[in-house]
């Protein structure tokens, strides 16, 4: 889970707090919590979340800074850019543009896209991976994701709960049970950052998902993220008055054609403009793209990642098409592990500082594709905990990743990862907050 570090607050102007943790200080927005200078303080996604009691914060940091340093060095040894030979020169030349902070051309960038040599994709990883470290150190932040209803108005033509499967068990989580399941997660387990995701449910009504957010934050702190597709402008504003920062709406594609042609009785020029509402009522961001669809080329993902780009993520969230047996494209078939990598790869060159997931979908895609991914440029994971009686049912693709595993057991085989890697679960070394 994405573990907070507590910092001590040093500085109060407007609404921003500076925090010191001893080995670095950044910054955090006071909109949703009010600290006094000399409190100890989490925060998430640049927003102070929770005042700490002095003598637990104090432990807790002492413990942190001491794992940070330990796991920075592992971190920082296997980030170092490797010695391969055989790699094309024009190739090299591309990707060392980005050591130097030089801006890689959208000509150069399809150059790369269209690379398949295994020398030049080891060292496009390899640079990447650097370039991850030194932008963002060793943070990997966690976040738990909560599947609470499956029901879906749409009927996008990849996707396993689309309102014409009528093989799907469908079900709603009831607001208690919503709100109970995620104050587990944050006490219980410590998730610092949930996201609550949803097909297009209309039943959950603007009242009722004011309701349900108010309920959690007057139990638990946490930073709230939304998955709910497309709302209402009225919506957004709501629910960002009720205390949901971040919203997860993925524009799919960049191409309008494709998009149309995916999404029956949906329109692009209407998903892109719902992404602008939510940016411009101040939400943190998580957008991105499909990977594999019919008829994408290098030019549409190349559109796809600078898209994303032009939104200021707090996270980029793209990932492969995964076919589905009870829906139009059941025949398609998957992107290769490698190009998925490779895109990961460029983006961090093309925007160094970007926060990357590794998605449910290309863990499903491939056993050993998070960790390929992180040690590609990718510094951010999921965890589905949403329960047991719903899990297996949210199937938007077919054999998804951790349906079956134990949450406990989930947890545990993510920490594992990344403490082998040298990565800490924690915002802390990233690049400051809004």
């Amino acid at each position: 889970m994405c573990l907070a570090i507590p910092g001590r607050v040093i500085e109060i102007k407007d609404n921003r707090a500076t925090i010191d943790y001893g080995a670095e200080k950044r910054t955090g927005n006071t909109d949703l919590v009010k600290p006094k200078i000399g409190d100890y303080v989490y925060v998430q996604g640049g927003f102070v979340i929770e005042i700490l009691e002095k003598t637990f914060a104090e432990k807790t940091l002492s413990i942190w800074i001491n794992k940070l340093n330990n796991l920075n060095k592992i971190d920082e040894r296997l980030s170092q850019i490797k010695r391969i030979k055989n790699i094309d020169e024009n190739f090299k030349k591309i990707v060392n543009k980005s050591l130097t902070g030089m801006p890689i051309s959208k000509i150069e960038a399809i150059f790369l896209l269209n690379s398949f040599k295994k020398e030049n994709l080891a060292y496009l990883f390899s640079v990447a991976n650097f370039l991850r470290h030194k932008n963002l150190g060793n943070s990997c932040c966690v976040h738990g994701i909560i599947e609470f209803s499956n029901y879906c108005k749409n009927n996008c033509k990849y996707c396993g709960i689309r309102a014409d499967n009528k093989k799907i068990k469908r079900y709603r989580m009831s607001e208690d049970e919503i709100i109970d399941t995620v104050v587990d997660a944050v006490k219980r387990m410590q998730f610092k950052t949930l996201v609550l995701q949803s097909g297009e449910d209309d039943y959950y009504t603007k009242a009722k998902l004011v309701k349900i957010v108010k309920g959690i934050l007057k139990k638990c702190n946490v930073l709230l993220f939304l998955s709910i597709g497309k709302r209402d402008k009225e919506t957004y504003k709501a629910l960002y008055k009720a205390g949901v920062r971040g919203m997860l709406f993925r524009f799919e594609t960049s191409n309008e054609k494709l998009f149309n042609n995916l999404h029956p009785g949906q329109n692009y020029k209407n998903r892109i403009n719902t992404l602008e509402t939510m940016n411009n009522q101040g939400f943190l961001i998580a957008t991105g793209f499909l990977l594999g669809l019919q008829n994408q080329d290098q030019q549409n993902i190349l559109d796809d990642i600078l898209l994303t780009k032009d939104y200021n993520p707090e996270m980029y969230s793209f990932g492969p098409f995964i076919p589905h047996n009870n829906t139009p494209l059941a025949k398609e078939k998957k992107p290769k592990l490698i190009n998925i990598l490779k895109i990961i790869a460029i983006t961090r060159l093309l925007d160094p500082k970007a926060r990357i997931l590794v998605t449910t979908a290309m863990e499903t895609l491939n056993k050993t594709a998070r960790k390929r991914a992180l040690i590609s440029g990718a510094n951010s994971l999921m965890i589905n905990i949403t329960p047991k009686t719903y899990r297996e049912d949210y199937l938007l693709y077919p054999d998804k990743f951790g349906t079956k595993t134990k949450i406990p057991i989930l947890i545990k085989e993510t920490m594992d990862l990344m403490y082998s890697i040298g990565r800490l679960p924690t915002e802390l070394g990233e690049k400051d907050g809004i």
